[in-house]
């Protein structure tokens, strides 16, 4: 090889490795960035795709991913530009007209080489748009909305209109928006359930023009499944049968559901899917689920739990047989309160005839019932009775209720003869058959008193007794004249029934027989049963002291009841000087005037001037006015029934005024206010007057009953003293109190002296109806020669204290020791008896001797008289010795 030849090999292959260096040098400057933001949407035929680019693109094509590979291949729809010319954004229109209806996904090639995809679109030519899914459900936003997941989107959503049980509900919906390809949101005011639907008329249409019309119904309805709770990561409860709506908020997203590994018994429940096209939400049914926990994810990250549990629905029918007049009425209940329910009655074919659909659980998850047969044009047959819970679809039905034909009713009274004073609050009882309303008259027009009163059985026991108030005859207004006994019962009024006084008299009704009649249903002059109501003249029967403890209550009738029965109340004529004086006054008539309350008191005794009560002093001393007692706040209890009432005041805090007038009476004008004494005598008297001052006069001419007592000072007293008894376990220290029965006293025994060790022993026991008490105390621990004092304390009385001394024997004259307590309490069964020691300072000690045969005696500490003169004798030898 020549020289210049090896020149030019050398240049030659300089010239080549310049050219791959300088070719590789101008490759990497105009190298590109991908492009960027791919999406495409639907045009009718076409897809418009829209990118960012870099602006140094020497070409791009975009296209429609046909095959889904990632890959721009020949066929595939596309728009090519080979000369971008620096430009930034990418607006092509693919024409899909070839395409058959599908999902596809959008792309972006440049320079020939690099692809970036974008999102899928759904493809329709010449098909119709199809509905794939309506869910009712809370996003995970926490708003309410129904989602519409369409093929492909559509145009004029505002004409989609909402239906709930039948009935338009379009205003539930606050907003309409498309928000991806196909997927429709309409936001909801609220949550709710039923049977909504949702109606797609034809002028929803897609680019081309087409209705929708797959999956629709031939009314252009679709059903909305109605999911009532939302799992959007974390755990959630469901009652089984509730619909969970799973979602992560994003659109054809992953789902899993399945068992959680760790419970025992799972089913091992497993799927797998997608919230679907064009849909962001996956709804989980627990209808056929167990009752297990679940675990779900859903999209790249959201995870939690669904625990489904049992909502525990119950029903109960309180009577299976009823007639059409009468109620089908129940219970419906369940482990959750508040829940929505919808409670119907069915019949045989399986249709409902009544139904109540706005019932709701109470807070203790409870919904009472009542249809009205009649009112509910309920036919006699076999019915059930079904509740539905409105979030689970739960259901549960009762057994067979059967409705038989109601039987004619009739209303008669229980008594021929209804006999009451005139004044008194009449009790006639009236009893009914098949029927719920009777009316009853009072009188008639040649009697000179006639009244007509419609009455409701209300809790269906057959009799209702209505409360006729004799004093206020002269009255029109039914509210004062008419009641029930029985608060379950009622007085119908208005338009109800025919409660009403055509002819009130003019003063207090008179003695005499008038009609009865009673009639079923609410009207009056058709009677089907008659009876004669008597009325006598009123008047006072007797007037009686009797005496309480001081701290006894007698503030209604069950108390002043339960005093008597237990002799806590007794009859007396000696007061214990603040002890209470109750005074008993039996008197026809009084019932109506002095209108006892639901609870017999009565808080108005001392207003009428139709009767008075005085208590009038009888030993006022000398150039004194006796005193009144001024009863006003006196307790007032009434037994009406049995025309008795009793007056109950404290004998010491009672106020009182001098008679300063002489008249007997308290009229206003006096001003010397007084005390009470320990040895004032009363006189006590009750009249009803036959002309009062104003009121209505209760009697024809004045009848009146009178009494006395006197006040004593309240004492205790023991039955000896000193009181000696002996080391015995059963011994009695018994007494004598004036203090009305039913006192309450302390016994307290309390060592004395020089008494060792220190002892004290307490008894609770009551003074009996003859003034007695009595206590048992264990004095076999006590030392004969040992002393203590016995104190008596309770009641209004003072203090009062004995000696005593543990003896060998005692004088049965003297001193009462019985092996078993002799006092008959009268609030306790049994009296309570205790003893403690009682702990001084003392530098003696216990001794305790012990007996030949090994047992323990425990004496009285210190010396005895033969220890004491062994003591001195040897004290006084030692001395000697000394000496």
């Amino acid at each position: 090889m020549t020289r210049n030849k090896q020149i030019r090999a050398v240049l030659l292959a300089a010239l080549m490795v310049f050219s791959v260096f300088a070719g590789s040098i101008a490759f990497t400057g105009t190298a590109a960035a991908d492009a960027s933001n791919v999406d495409g949407t639907v045009d009718g035929n076409d897809v418009l795709i829209n990118a960012t680019l870099a602006g140094n693109e020497t070409s791009y094509t975009a296209f429609v991913d046909v095959n889904g590979d990632g890959q721009f291949d020949t066929g595939e729809p596309n728009a090519t530009n080979n000369s971008p010319s620096g430009a930034t954004q990418l607006n092509e229109s693919v024409d899909v007209s070839s395409l058959s209806d599908d999902t596809y996904t959008v792309a972006v090639q440049t320079n020939g080489t690099t692809v970036v995809t974008g999102n899928s679109v759904s493809v329709s030519n010449g098909e119709t748009p199809e509905l794939y899914s309506a869910v009712h459900y809370v996003n995970d936003s926490g708003v309410p909305v129904i989602e519409l997941a369409f093929s492909e989107q559509v145009s004029n959503i505002s004409n989609i209109n909402v239906y709930q049980d039948d009935s338009d509900a379009t205003s539930i919906v606050q907003n309409r928006s498309q928000t991806a390809d196909g997927q429709v949101v309409l936001g909801v005011n609220g949550v709710y359930t039923g049977d909504i639907v949702v109606e797609v008329p034809e002028s929803v249409q897609d680019g081309n023009g087409n209705s929708v019309s797959d999956g629709l119904d031939s009314d252009n309805n679709a059903s909305v499944t109605v999911a009532t709770v939302t799992a959007d990561g974390g755990s959630v409860d469901a009652y089984q049968g509730e619909v969970v709506a799973i979602t992560d908020g994003t659109i054809d997203a992953d789902v899993s559901v399945e068992s959680d590994d760790s419970q025992d018994d799972s089913e091992n429940f497993q799927f797998s899917g997608s919230t679907g096209p064009n849909s962001e939400v996956f709804v989980f049914n627990t209808e056929n689920r167990e009752l297990e926990t679940y675990n779900y994810s859903v999209g790249s990250s959201t995870t939690g739990q669904i625990d489904v549990l049992d909502l525990g629905l119950e029903l109960t029918v309180d009577d299976l047989n009823v007639t059409t007049e009468e109620t089908i009425e129940g219970t419906v209940s369940a482990n959750a309160g508040g829940e929505a329910i919808d409670v119907a009655i069915v019949d045989e074919d399986g249709d409902e005839v009544a139904s109540d659909d706005d019932a709701e659980l109470n807070g203790q998850g409870e919904y009472e019932f009542s249809f009205d047969v009649a009112a509910e044009d309920i036919d006699a047959g076999d019915y059930t009775v079904e509740a539905t819970a409105d979030n689970s679809g739960v259901t549960v039905t009762s057994d067979t209720v059967t409705v038989s034909e109601a039987e004619d009713g009739s209303a008669d009274f229980t008594e021929s003869v209804v006999t009451d004073e005139r004044g008194d609050v009449v009790a006639i009882p009236v009893t009914l058959s098949n029927a719920d309303t009777a009316t009853v008259t009072i009188g008639s027009d040649s009697q000179g008193y006639e009244a007509n009163v419609t009455v409701e059985d209300g809790n269906d026991d057959g009799e209702v007794v209505i409360l006729w108030n004799s004093a206020e005859s002269t009255s029109m207004n039914v509210d004062d004249v008419f009641s029930v006994e029985d608060s379950d019962d009622d007085v119908l009024t208005g338009d109800d029934g025919v409660t009403n006084v055509t002819e009130p008299t003019s003063d207090l009704i008179d003695a005499g027989d008038y009609d009865l009649e009673v009639q079923t249903g609410a009207s009056a002059g058709d009677a089907e049963n008659v009876a004669t109501l008597v009325l006598e003249d009123g008047g006072v029967q007797t007037v009686r002291t009797w005496t309480a403890p001081d701290g006894e209550s007698l503030s209604d009738l069950e108390e002043v009841t339960e005093a008597l029965e237990t002799a806590n109340l007794t009859e007396d004529s000696e007061i214990a000087y603040g002890d209470q004086v109750v005074i008993q006054i039996e008197a026809s008539g009084l019932e109506g005037t002095v209108d006892p309350e639901g609870d017999e008191t009565v808080s108005n005794f001392f207003d009428s001037d139709s009767y008075r009560l005085t208590v009038n002093q009888s030993n006022p001393g000398p150039n004194r006015d006796p005193k009144i007692l001024n009863l006003t706040n006196a307790t007032v209890v009434a037994d009406g029934s049995n025309d008795t009432y009793f007056v109950v005041f404290n004998s010491e805090d009672v106020p009182a005024i001098r008679d300063e007038n002489d008249n007997g009476v308290i009229d206003g004008s006096e001003t010397d206010s007084v005390s009470t004494a320990d040895d004032d005598q009363y006189d006590v008297e009750f009249v009803m007057f036959e002309d009062p001052s104003t009121g209505t006069a209760l009697v024809e001419d004045n009848s009146s009953a009178s009494t006395s007592y006197e006040n004593v000072e309240a004492e205790h007293d023991f039955d000896s003293d000193p009181i000696n008894v002996t080391n015995t376990a059963d011994v009695s220290i018994s007494g004598t109190s004036n203090t009305a029965p039913g006192t309450e006293i302390t016994l307290r025994v309390r060592s004395s002296g020089d008494t060792q060790p220190r002892f004290l022993k307490t008894a609770t026991v009551f003074v009996t109806e003859n003034g007695t008490f009595s206590g048992t105390f264990d004095f076999s621990e006590q030392a004969v020669d040992d002393t203590f004092t016995v104190t008596a304390d309770g009641g209004v009385a003072a203090d009062v204290e004995a000696d005593g001394n543990v003896v060998e024997s005692v004088d049965t004259s003297t001193t009462t020791e019985e092996p078993t307590d002799t006092t008959t309490t009268t609030e306790e069964p049994t009296e309570t008896t205790t003893t403690e020691a009682t702990t001084e300072a003392t530098t003696e000690a216990t001794t305790e001797a012990t007996t030949g045969d090994g047992e323990t005696s425990t004496g009285t500490p210190g010396f005895g008289v033969a220890v004491a003169l062994v003591a001195l004798v040897a004290a006084a030898l030692l001395a000697i010795r000394r000496d």
